[in-house]
């Protein structure tokens, strides 16, 4: 590793020295976190402007689009590449009126799409003959669920409380219309005639297209009250087969699916996107994903070999102000 010396400021050292006196009282338990304050040592403030320096460092880059520790040449790419600028492109889909902008041209474009297709006749659209909801539940559900599901599953923990009321007082919205447009009939939402097997047939795939990945670390994941939610749901599941087939509950559509259309309802979802889809993928690109990922980790291997083996960055850090210190 090479050596460099960087100069800081006398109150740009303050508060490395506080940063350093806070990281070492949170280590302690509260009734020594007291005695924890104290005058940060050199080898502790050099530790933390290392680790600071590398968290800006890592933040630049991903801003800049490029991986952590990136050769010359592939920086020199990113630079070269025909068509590419990455601060430029990122700087324009991170400006706010520019996606105001956006989304205010796309709905403008749905608006006129959706009058001409069903108020003028444009026959070019399609519209008008698939004019219920049901049909355009078979359109855009996978795209929404693609957008939601990973994001509630993965990062739930970030979605605050209020937005967690929203989600569910809007979950609670839609099954009451979706009972209403069964009970009164709203005919326009196409939801009359569809059994329980048409709503399987319609959400089963794209839930499980864009969740497959997490199957393995679910069961470490969920919460008490997910899993509660979970065994209700198999448990309603299993009441509806009893009464579909022993019951005849007709609105259940079981009724004549034999193991086979089962196999394919359930198998197809699992199969196709566990299995088939990372197989094709991975013949067709010739495995590029997992070399690219095999030769990743072995240059990070590489440069933690090499920054074992040239020692640490050296430097000093005085307590006392003065007109300018160095790291």
């Amino acid at each position: 590793m090479t050596a460099v010396t960087l100069t800081i400021e006398p109150d740009a050292l303050l508060g490395l020295n506080a940063l350093v006196e806070l990281s070492r009282a949170g280590d302690r338990d509260a009734g020594d976190a007291a005695a924890a304050a104290g005058t940060a040592t050199e080898t502790d403030a050099v530790g933390k402007a290392q680790d600071l320096l590398r968290a800006a460092i890592a933040s630049k880059l991903d801003a800049a689009s490029l991986p952590w520790a990136p050769s010359r040449e592939t920086v020199l790419d990113a630079l070269t590449r025909p068509g590419r600028s990455p601060r430029a492109a990122r700087r324009l889909t991170e400006n706010a009126k520019v996606r105001r902008s956006g989304l205010s041209a796309l709905a403008v474009v749905v608006l006129v799409l959706l009058w001409g297709g069903y108020g003028d006749g444009w026959r070019w659209t399609g519209f008008a003959g698939n004019g219920q909801l049901w049909d355009w539940l078979h359109l855009l559900l996978l795209p929404v669920v693609l957008g939601t599901f990973p994001l509630w599953i993965r990062h739930r923990e970030y979605i605050s409380p209020a937005r967690r009321l929203a989600y569910a007082i809007a979950i609670a919205a839609w099954i009451a219309f979706v009972v209403a447009g069964y009970l009164v009939p709203l005919n326009w939402t196409g939801f009359a005639g569809n059994t329980l097997w048409d709503w399987f047939e319609l959400i089963i795939f794209p839930v499980a297209l864009t969740t497959w990945k997490m199957w393995p670390s679910l069961g470490k994941t969920l919460t008490a009250y997910q899993r509660a939610a979970i065994a209700i749901l198999t448990s309603a599941w299993i009441i509806t087969i009893i009464g579909g087939y022993w019951l005849s509950w007709a609105w259940t559509g079981y009724s004549g699916n034999t193991l086979w259309d089962w196999l394919q309802l359930l198998l197809a979802p699992i199969v196709f996107p566990s299995i088939v889809i990372p197989t094709m993928v991975r013949w067709v690109s010739g495995d590029a994903a997992g070399q690219a990922k095999r030769d990743e980790e072995e240059r990070k291997a590489a440069i933690l070999t090499r920054a074992g083996s040239s020692g640490t960055a050296t430097g000093t850090a005085a307590h006392e102000p003065a007109p300018a210190e160095s790291l």
